[in-house]
């Protein structure tokens, strides 16, 4: 369907209804492929990728059209696609769907035989991806409890490293979906990816040691230990195989401010991968050295050490741009079409496949936080996001693009009621809230 606007020279939208030629059980089976081309890609290679919901379609199909997993897809589908092209009729439909599907849940789990079941595990991260979708600046979503969910049905902890070695079973779309034939996989369970899951561990481990309440020595330690971790993430990259490693494609120059860039084309280098998984990864990795940088510049703070950053900036900046060097890949349909005209054209007109803005909601929203990274770097981060909510119907990145605005505007108008701080409250963003959005995002490479 094409996007809802006014009539020409006027100010009035057409009807928000279907086309007279399409039923509604036609536009429900069109929503369901829309979900699998947006979300759901099988690896070319099990050596170097995971995919992403790769069993999903098969066993929908297997399920049928009124099976629980099916309208799951379906609710995505109609409020993703919805917001975007302006219909707010799709995403009233998407409600209804997520509320049937809310009470059949509730339902289901009282079963311990249908709650260990994989669709079941599917539902709860769809209804999960649900939230993130219709969430915005002024009303967060509820994924968190989805998560919480998911986790309980996974039994592991709220927390991306908790997936990454947990039980599964060998194939989604076999007949009888309980567990069957088991084995122990995770996230990173690919043999290109190396240690890497060791690695994040080892960070996790760090970053919640930093947490507690930390003597002169025990900081001396952490800052070792972080940087030991630093050089071992380095080695981690450069020993990856050619197969997996980014490519760069083009380079784009430019030469106005950051508020003019058009998202996607930042000066610099654009780089292509084997597939989003790859992509994926290769931004988590990004991200955990940063958050690394972050902590090892807090020991030093804590430590009072006089001692020039500039280094730590100038790797940290450098992280930076290759993460910026794939939001063309994650973002655009064609990146060949795209670079091909983003000199003339500016920004991506034709939106890709909605899981690549997906992957990158996390890795952009912390990088726009982090105080050390340059100030346009951290705007043209927010513009992407605000760019993702907009094109690709992800709410929680408009959220995650305006929420320092938003707090800012909120702490104003609550110095304006009785003078009290607390007379008004914002939907900041803790850890809570990007951990449990992380984990259903990583959930999906599980199936």
């Amino acid at each position: 369907m094409p996007k809802r606007a006014t009539l020409p020279g006027t100010d009035i939208l057409p009807d928000d209804i279907l086309p007279v030629e399409t039923s509604q059980a036609e536009s429900d089976s069109l929503a369901l492929r829309a979900f699998f081309y947006d979300f759901c890609f099988s690896s070319a290679n099990p050596n170097l990728s995971r995919g992403f919901l790769s069993g999903l379609e098969r066993h929908a199909y297997h399920l049928g059209p009124k099976s629980d997993l099916v309208k799951a897809c379906q609710a995505v589908s109609f409020a993703i696609h919805g917001k975007p092209l302006n219909r707010p009729a799709l995403v009233h439909k998407a409600s209804i769907f997520n509320q049937k599907l809310l009470g059949s849940l509730a339902k289901t789990l009282e079963d311990p035989a249908c709650a260990n079941a994989v669709e079941t595990k599917c539902i709860a991260m769809l209804l999960g991806l649900y939230q993130m979708t219709i969430g915005d600046e002024t009303n967060r979503g509820n994924h968190d409890a989805h998560a919480k969910g998911l986790a309980a049905l996974l039994q592991i902890g709220l927390s991306p490293v908790d997936i990454l070695g947990i039980i599964q079973p060998d194939d989604m779309s076999s007949q009888n979906s309980s567990f069957q034939s088991k084995k122990v996989f995770g996230v990173f369970s690919v043999p290109a990816l190396g240690n890497l899951n060791s690695l994040l561990l080892t960070l996790d481990s760090l970053w919640t040691w930093s947490e507690a309440m930390l003597d002169e020595r025990d900081i001396i330690a952490l800052k070792s230990e972080c940087l030991t971790l630093d050089q071992r993430l380095v080695e981690w990259k450069t020993t990856r195989a050619a197969e997996f490693q980014p490519i760069t494609i083009r380079n784009v120059s430019h030469g106005h401010g950051s508020y003019e860039i058009a998202v996607g084309c930042w000066p610099g280098k654009v780089d292509t991968y084997l597939d989003l998984y790859v992509a994926g990864i290769w931004n988590l990795f990004r991200t955990a050295r940063l958050l690394l940088i972050a902590l090892v510049i807090k020991c030093s703070n804590a430590l009072k050490e006089i001692i020039d950053f500039e280094d730590y900036i100038g790797t940290a900046n450098n992280i930076v741009q290759d993460m910026i060097a794939s939001i063309p890949y994650h973002l655009a349909d064609n990146l060949h079409v795209f670079i091909s005209q983003a000199e003339t054209n500016g920004e991506i007109s034709d939106p890709g496949k909605f899981l690549g803005g997906l992957l990158l909601m996390h890795p952009l929203y912390i990088v726009s936080e982090l105080p050390f990274i340059s100030g346009d770097v951290r705007e043209y981060m927010r513009k992407c996001l605000a760019w993702i909510g907009t094109n690709m119907g992800f709410g929680q990145a408009t959220l995650l693009a305006k929420v320092r605005e938003y707090h800012i505007l909120m702490q104003v108008a609550s110095s304006m009621i009785n003078d009290s701080p607390h007379a008004m409250q914002t939907p900041g963003i803790n850890n809570d809230f990007l951990i449990s959005g992380c984990m259903l995002v990583w959930s999906g490479f599980l199936n």
